[in-house]
């Protein structure tokens, strides 16, 4: 697949991911899925980042960050390279660990954004591991769904104050699938989002979209 150019606003949202280089497991049990999550705590609060939507996966991770463009680099890699560090320190691995620096690519703040939380947190659904995703414990659907504070997941400010019946219908959609084929209709493009939002960001001076598709995971 030909490199897509990276595309930034100020400050924006962006879907964050990489998995183990030639798909080897990153996380092999609880305590690293813990580890993982310490890390992420420790560059989003340094870096004043927000963190809506995850999932750690067993040879992968999803991110939805917001976070300054300029912090996007330093945000995604530090937490790579401790976690790589951390990984190699305890289990005896060697070598390149992640494969490729990480993907990330911009989400149009809207319909795009909660339609893309709600993709990022069905992973353990479409890969077999539950029935409903707030039954996974390492993802932020237990956060929405069901109210519960996990120290990682920050309220995402554009779904509202998130009432009982908030919730209800999120967890009724987030069952349904419903935002699957609005998401799946951005890949290939350098940003989740609508034609207009795409060109806004095309006009801008530099490039933070997907690096490329052999670091998306799916």
């Amino acid at each position: 697949m030909p490199r897509l150019p990276r595309v930034f606003q100020r400050a924006t949202c962006y879907h964050v991911v990489n998995r183990g280089i030639n798909r080897n497991r990153v996380f092999e049990d609880e305590q690293d899925y813990e580890q993982f999550g310490k890390f992420v705590r420790e560059y989003k609060e340094r870096l004043g980042a927000k963190v809506y939507p995850w999932a750690w996966m067993g040879n992968h991770y999803h991110l939805l960050v917001e976070v300054a463009h300029e912090h996007l680099r330093g945000f995604a890699g530090g937490i790579q390279q401790k976690y790589a560090r951390y990984h190699h320190g305890r289990h005896g691995t060697r070598g390149v660990f992640w494969q490729g620096r990480f993907g990330s690519k911009p989400v149009e703040v809207g319909e795009y954004l909660v339609s893309c939380g709600r993709y990022i947190e069905r992973n353990p659904v479409r890969a077999g591991l539950v029935e409903k995703a707030w039954a996974y414990r390492w993802s932020s659907a237990r956060h929405y769904v069901e109210g519960v504070e996990d120290g990682l997941t920050d309220t995402n400010v554009y779904l509202g104050k998130m009432t009982e019946g908030d919730r209800q219908r999120y967890a009724e959609v987030l069952s349904s699938g419903e935002d699957e084929g609005l998401i799946r209709a951005t890949e290939g493009k350098r940003a989740t989002g609508g034609e207009a939002y795409a060109r806004r960001l095309g006009k801008s001076k530099g490039h933070y979209g997907w690096k490329t598709g052999r670091s998306a995971a799916g």
